[in-house]
């Protein structure tokens, strides 16, 4: 199952630099008017939003594969029958 989760975000992170790769090389990021700090925000931002969301949806899978969200569906149910 890690594993996985290693070739997900792996993969995810490598699309996301290959975008940044591509937005480089085509103009070099030179019509932007922002600073080096700037762009090092935009850049440590979306790698670090990216990386937040992969593990919040690995977190998701794994828990639906574990059976822990059927643990909690009994459990409410139960409490709406009494």
């Amino acid at each position: 199952m890690r594993r996985w989760i290693l070739a997900y975000m792996a993969g995810c992170i490598g699309l996301v630099g290959f975008v940044c790769f591509l937005m480089w090389a085509s103009n070099d990021f030179q019509g932007l008017p922002i600073s080096w700090q700037g762009m090092l925000a935009i850049i440590l931002g979306s790698a670090l939003t990216a990386a937040l969301s992969i593990g919040l949806m690995a977190a998701v899978f794994w828990s639906n594969r574990g059976g822990h969200d059927e643990i909690a569906y009994r459990t409410r149910r139960q409490d709406e029958t009494r």
